[in-house]
């Protein structure tokens, strides 16, 4: 299956989810139909707070999810009944709570224990970590019904900078206007201009992602999201311009190969990481982990510096 951001075309098909859930989730009418809850769906899609679960094959929308981030909780989530047991529901759970902010409690309201109906999404929130914190509530989008308030701690939880825990932004800086790229913002404390030339930017880093000793990375002057997107003139201009680095980065480090990694997944100008890969490093028969950075590969900062000098005596 498929999970991505729910669309206004998807709209229809939430409403007749909301309709087949009605009865379920104690809506006195249809659900589908109710103006105040389309709006909220509308409203959901409009702004990435709404997910979908789509089949492969059929194309048919499994279930959704609403979340608010202002409010760092879960609002709707429902999955059609022909669709369940298939890990719809699941899914669309672990996504939506990777755009919540994990520093913070997260919540979701729901039915109490003796609501048979609602048992098995009861289940679900107490498999990703909810418990119970506060019962016997009235809540007026609860149409007079009892419900209670359950609550997770996810701040233990290990994060990155990608797409996937903060997509609004992500998706945002994207585009060229707000690219810190492209705006000339500055580069973080950690990074070294290697070589800056008419084509590329040619960054080191300290420490290091996957603690390998002349791990850096090649970035178009141009801005690009997607590769596929790159003219062909250009694209063979850049990855000339990498394979270049890349052989004097194999000269300098005396790496046995060096692996080339094509991301856009943090940062939203299109880049290629250069892995050095050594006998000895910590990811044999494995994929490289970029997260493991301490400790430094080099015996000291000047060390690296002497790197980043000897990479420009070989670019320049």
């Amino acid at each position: 299956m498929l999970i991505r951001w729910a669309s206004d075309g998807d709209l229809p098909r939430w409403f007749e989810i909301a309709t087949e859930l009605s009865t379920i989730m104690r809506h006195p009418g249809d659900m589908g139909a109710d103006p105040e809850f389309m709006e909220y769906a509308k409203s959901k899609a409009s702004k990435y707070e709404a997910l979908t679960a789509v089949d492969y094959m059929s194309g048919a929308n499994m279930g959704f999810i609403g979340f608010s981030k202002s409010n760092n909780r879960i609002t709707w989530l429902g999955v059609s009944e022909k669709h369940r047991n298939k890990g719809a529901g699941s899914q669309l759970l672990m996504t939506a709570l990777r755009q919540l902010d994990h520093t913070q409690p997260i919540t979701v309201e729901t039915y109490p224990d003796e609501y048979e109906p609602g048992a098995p999404a009861k289940r679900l929130y107490r498999r990703f970590g909810f418990v119970e914190t506060e019962s016997n509530l009235l809540l007026p989008h609860f149409y007079g019904e009892i419900v209670c308030r359950m609550t997770a701690d996810l701040s233990d939880e290990k994060r990155g900078g990608s797409f996937h825990y903060r997509y609004a932004e992500f998706i945002k800086e994207a585009e060229i206007e707000n690219c810190p790229v492209c705006n000339h913002e500055a580069a973080p404390d950690d990074q070294i201009d290697i070589v800056v030339n008419d084509n590329v930017y040619i960054c080191g880093e300290y420490p290091g992602q996957g603690r390998l000793f002349g791990k850096l990375y090649v970035m178009p002057r141009e801005h690009y999201f997607h590769f596929e997107d790159m003219p062909q003139e250009a694209a063979a201009d850049f990855m000339n311009e990498v394979q270049r680095v890349g052989k004097a980065l194999r000269e300098v480090t005396g790496a046995v190969k060096i692996n080339f990694e094509m991301h856009s997944n943090s940062g939203a100008h299109l880049h290629i990481h250069l892995f050095p890969r050594y006998l000895n490093d910590d990811f044999p028969s494995a994929p490289i982990d970029y997260r493991e950075q301490e400790p430094a590969p080099y015996e000291s900062y000047e060390e690296y510096l002497w790197f980043i000098e000897r990479m420009r005596d070989e670019l320049i």
